[in-house]
């Protein structure tokens, strides 16, 4: 099935990320929009994307049946209704709203219209992380701890940071330990609001408990995940190694994929989350992702938000 596709918005991480992997598609044509007339013709030259345009209509009336939303947070919910409305299918950039209100609306018109409304939690389909949900299997965690670590400050405000920088991690959590719920969140700001540290505890539906934590004045880029329970441990460094423990072995896996934007987009899981879209847009199947389930990732951004204590 031939799809001709839009981009919205050719920020970082659609250049690294997503256009790449769609470039590559041989059944996708793409074309590109954005707001600023000065703008759109060279950048979508300089990333070989044949039309572009500044206007929403003349992607509908070129035929589009799928959109890929890259822009920033604030503009999701007016760009997303109106493809939704316009019978498109949309695939758009984490996290889905600025709010979980934002995001249920979206996720009840997407259900209204018939539409694929899918959010990229390219975490979740990452080779690494899929396997760990296989290894980890029906084991119940007791403990787990989710930790990511960059070298500077890049968020200012803390609502901010945790909706949009550390909501991967949240969701990562549901996607590995089940349902949760915060409570107890503490932080650091610097100058200007900027985040230093985050460290929220969470009780699981499964009945254990949970840390999420974030520095952003680490000596490196890094995300840690810890699995405890039944007798078992699984580490996973994101996205190059993972180990799983138990009382009488010790099993490790190694991501094929170098750490570079270049060469991984299969390891980051860029390409999976790409090809489940499509998969979706012709089966007409819910994503994994779907509106609905990034309600409940936003759910629970707002009560880690609402558990802050002195």
């Amino acid at each position: 099935m031939k799809h001709r596709v839009a981009v919205v918005g050719l920020g970082g991480i659609a250049q690294k990320g997503h256009l790449p992997v769609l470039q590559a598609m041989e059944d996708v044509e793409l074309v590109y929009y954005g707001r600023h007339e000065e703008k759109v013709k060279p950048l979508a030259e300089q990333h070989r994307v044949a039309r572009s345009t500044t206007s929403l209509d003349q992607l509908l009336e070129w035929g589009v049946n799928a959109v890929f939303i890259l822009t920033p947070v604030p503009t999701h919910l007016e760009l997303t209704e109106f493809f939704l409305n316009a019978g498109v299918d949309v695939m758009l950039e984490k996290p889905a709203g600025s709010t979980s209100a934002e995001a249920r609306r979206m996720a009840q018109l997407a259900d209204e219209k018939e539409r694929i409304l899918m959010v990229a939690y390219n975490r979740r389909f990452a080779p690494l992380s899929i396997k760990a949900k296989e290894l980890w299997g029906n084991r119940p965690v007791t403990l787990a701890h989710m930790q990511k670590s960059r070298s500077k400050p890049g968020y200012q405000g803390l609502y901010f940071f945790v909706n949009e920088e550390l909501v991967h991690v949240i969701d990562l959590l549901r996607f590995l330990c089940g349902e949760a719920e915060a409570l107890h969140t503490s932080y650091t700001l610097g100058e200007n609001e900027s985040v230093l540290e985050v460290l929220t505890s969470l009780k699981l539906a499964g009945g254990g408990y949970a840390t999420i934590s974030a520095s952003s004045q680490a000596g490196q880029w890094y995300e840690h995940y810890e699995l405890n329970g039944g007798g078992s441990t699984l580490r996973m460094n994101t996205f190059y190694n993972l180990q799983l423990i138990d009382e009488k072995s010790a099993q490790s896996w190694i991501e094929p994929y170098a750490s570079q934007w270049t060469s991984n987009l299969v390891g980051r899981g860029f390409v999976g989350q790409i090809e489940h879209f499509f998969q979706c847009v012709e089966t007409r199947q819910q994503p994994i992702t779907n509106g609905w389930d990034s309600v409940k990732t936003q759910e629970l951004v707002e009560d880690i938000m609402a558990k802050i204590k002195p």
